[in-house]
């Protein structure tokens, strides 16, 4: 089950556009993988609370607008492109390198890229934690 469709990625989040028949895909699995990546997961509580469903919807487009750029369904199944940076192969004097040396690492879970900014809204909800959170939404955990 999908926490956003492409109504609330085009007109509230503003994402990058991506086609509509990769979008229900791409939303269906950023939400898996947002809950999956989750510590302390979502209550049916927190879901009514009207701030804690705008931060954690905003962390699904922000999942979501990530699969899309870094493959669609090939970020999923490992082909990503950060996957793939900084390959590199030689023949004799010949070398073909892909990606830059500077590139940055993406977080994965399972080997699906992680959006930082979705990891950060779920930091500041308080899903991403073990012990008691100071922000709003504070959990005491075991």
């Amino acid at each position: 089950m999908a926490y956003i469709d492409k109504t609330y990625y085009d007109d509230t989040f503003h994402g990058t556009p991506i086609p509509n028949e990769e979008f229900s895909r791409l939303a269906d699995i950023a939400s898996d993988v947002i809950f999956g990546i989750c510590v302390i997961k979502p209550t049916a509580a927190n879901l009514s609370d009207e701030h804690f469903m705008e931060l954690f919807q905003k962390a699904v487009g922000y999942q979501v607008e990530l699969l899309y750029l870094q493959g669609g369904i090939d970020a999923i199944v490992g082909l990503s492109e950060a996957a793939c940076a900084g390959e590199s192969e030689s023949l004799g004097d010949y070398s073909v390198s892909s990606g830059s040396q500077r590139h940055e690492a993406v977080r994965t879970f399972n080997g699906i890229p992680v959006s930082s900014m979705a990891y950060m809204l779920l930091s500041e909800l308080g899903l991403m934690c073990r012990w008691a959170y100071a922000g709003r939404y504070r959990h005491v955990c075991s």
